[in-house]
């Protein structure tokens, strides 16, 4: 039996607590899934956590231009770029697209509207991107929904000023009344987006963290809905 290499136990570590629920969902064909959630959340991190928007627009910057390099020509050793290079070869027009979006947060607060949907597009371009690299184009649209969701909900749960939050509801809600119809290949991001659409439809409460959620977390998990 294969072992995992010390660094993919490491990406798996570095996920946010719902992208790590959702990754335990996943099947076979992992590597696709934690490359695209430790990215996200790596970057997000970086994005929250920066002290200056000039800091985080420069370490973005090495992300955009390790991404649009050939392989042969990005440095080896992190293990999230080599796995990136393993296996979204071909593909990181939909992991710029999400650096893009988390960029968009690095502007003033409170954040324009452009600026929110640019993030909202970026995780959009994601959830598009695994649908096309697992074969299945046909549930773009509705994977796309999904991250789109996702992104919107986390909108609401850090606003830093009303606004922000009812905008991003404002958005939000319509999109989150009618239940994701995706493939059980898909399931990370059935779970991803059933718990965000659960978040937007409570007003922006957290998604995961009350006494309900870790039940809901199990049935979007088992059966996606």
């Amino acid at each position: 039996m294969s072992r995992r290499s010390p660094g993919m136990d490491d990406l798996q570590e570095e996920l946010p607590e719902v992208s790590r629920i959702a990754f335990a969902s996943t099947g076979r064909n992992r590597d696709p899934w934690l490359a695209a959630l430790a990215l996200d959340g790596r970057i997000g991190r970086m994005v929250l956590g920066a002290s200056e928007p000039m800091l985080g627009q420069v370490r973005l910057a090495w992300w955009r231009d390790q991404l649009g390099k050939p392989i042969g020509d990005r440095p080896r050793g992190d293990p999230l770029l080599d796995l990136i290079g393993q296996c979204w070869h071909g593909r990181e027009a939909a992991l710029l697209a999400l650096v893009d979006g988390w960029e968009a947060l690095l502007g003033d607060r409170p954040l324009a509207q452009a600026d929110m949907m640019r993030f909202v597009e970026g995780r959009g371009a994601l959830a598009k991107g695994l649908a096309h690299l697992l074969t299945h184009p046909d549930h773009a649209p509705e994977a796309e929904r999904a991250g789109k969701l996702w992104a919107l909900a986390d909108l609401a749960i850090h606003a830093q000023a009303e606004e922000e939050r009812s905008s991003a509801l404002e958005q939000g809600v319509p999109h989150a009344r009618q239940s994701l119809q995706l493939p059980r290949t898909m399931r990370p991001l059935a779970l991803i987006g059933g718990l965000a659409q659960r978040s937007l439809r409570s007003g922006g409460a957290a998604m995961l963290g009350d006494r309900f959620s870790p039940l809901v977390a199990l049935r979007l998990g088992m059966v996606g809905r």
